[in-house]
């Protein structure tokens, strides 16, 4: 018997003399990771459209709840005649430009309160959380009649939204830094700025990318918000055109296109998350018991 028969054959014998539950945690690393699992998703996604169509042509008509048919229809429309560009750039840039600014305002206030003394902090507490609590629905109508039914008022909405909830992480995020660590780095007599780099920043991106992965989503739906109660233009507008003249298509077509926006800004950011908090993702992995 050649060396390679025999390596197969302690292959499959190995294979054989496997526990089941190594096979059992294969086949679902296979289902998990593989094409088992984009399978079982286009298996769930052409069942909801048929239960969709199904209901629209058959239970209780299309004209109020559309049909898969209709909108694909209703798609390729928007797509010749350039309004499904001009909406979705306009609430992609209220989107960015919302975020961006609310991050950026959220570390430095977060940043700030986090070292401020206890007493002022304590004492900023109740107002914060009382302007956060503000229904960001009937903020919309100040902030237009404030900033006008442009652009300005739009990125102001989502700036309140986000700028709120990365503060908060920065804030928890610099407030749990291991005071162990700091004093064995104290001890080697660090200066602020090697403290800063080694021990505060590294604790604190994973609370900013955390707050972003939750912001984003908030940031398109503030946008839309800010669209529907005032402006010319967006997919809010459109939404509200579109329901506004009974036009379930349109309505269901604009909402399908925000959730695309969503998870597509959610993929970016957790490729952007895996990319900074490496470190993370492998003591996360090592730590995994498997059960």
């Amino acid at each position: 018997m050649s060396g390679e028969t025999a390596a197969k054959t302690q292959l499959e014998i190995a294979s054989e003399e496997a526990p089941p539950s190594a096979r059992a945690s294969a086949a679902g690393s296979w289902m998990t990771h593989g094409a088992g699992f984009a399978a079982l998703r286009l298996l769930l996604l052409g069942l909801v459209l048929a239960v969709w169509q199904l209901t629209g042509d058959v239970l209780v008509g299309v004209q109020w709840v559309s049909s898969p048919v209709l909108v694909a229809k209703r798609f390729g429309v928007i797509v010749s005649d350039g309004s499904l560009a001009d909406n979705t750039i306009a609430t992609l840039e209220e989107t960015f430009l919302g975020l961006v600014l609310g991050i950026i305002g959220g570390v430095v206030a977060g940043v700030l309160i986090a070292r401020a003394p206890r007493v002022l902090s304590d004492t900023l507490d109740p107002y914060i959380m009382g302007v956060y609590s503000l229904p960001r629905v009937a903020l919309a109508p100040f902030f237009i009649l404030w900033f006008g039914i442009g652009l300005e008022s739009k990125v102001a909405l989502v700036v309140s939204v986000v700028a709120f909830v990365v503060l908060f992480n920065v804030r928890q995020g610099i407030e749990g830094v291991d005071r162990d660590l700091i004093d064995a780095l104290r001890s080697m007599r660090a200066g602020r700025w090697q403290m800063t780099r080694y021990v505060t920043i590294p604790a604190v991106v994973p609370w900013i990318i955390s707050a972003v992965k939750i912001s984003v989503g908030l940031a398109l739906v503030s946008a839309v918000v800010g669209e529907m109660v005032g402006s010319i233009k967006g997919l809010g507008w459109y939404v509200t055109q579109s329901l506004n003249q009974f036009d379930m298509t349109g309505g269901v077509t604009s909402l399908l296109i925000m959730a695309a926006l969503a998870l597509l800004l959610y993929a970016i950011v957790g490729r952007i998350e895996r990319s900074v908090c490496r470190w993370q993702t492998v003591q996360s992995s090592s730590r995994t018991v498997q059960l």
